[in-house]
């Protein structure tokens, strides 16, 4: 089945809010340093809590740009925990730290 151009708005000149805004990249330096690989692709736990990852992912909120950041336990691949806000930076992972039930815990 063909959609008509009509029909997605081709001809009307219609333009999604999605392909407006678009993220542009901080000039800031990137973290080139060596970090040990101390997981070793060791992605099968046995143990709650011992591997924890983060994602940190940015979302178009109003016109800003927000960040997400989630911790995921690798044991049972759970969200654990998780923070927002307008600031890529350390606070907003150590918010998500701090979301975890018994999260004092993991950080020491």
């Amino acid at each position: 089945m063909y959609l008509d151009d009509e029909l997605v708005g081709k001809n009307k000149k219609l333009v999604s809010t999605y392909t407006i805004a678009q993220f542009k990249p901080s000039k800031a330096a990137s973290n080139e340093d060596n970090t040990k690989n101390s997981l070793n692709r060791a992605f099968q736990q046995t143990e709650i809590k011992r591997v924890v990852v983060s994602d940190l992912t940015y979302v178009r909120v109003g016109s800003r740009w927000n960040y997400v950041c989630t911790l995921i336990d690798f044991f049972n691949r759970e969200i654990i925990g998780h923070s927002a806000g307008i600031h890529k930076d350390a606070a907003l992972v150590s918010r998500a730290f701090a979301s975890i039930e018994g999260g004092s815990a993991i950080l020491s």
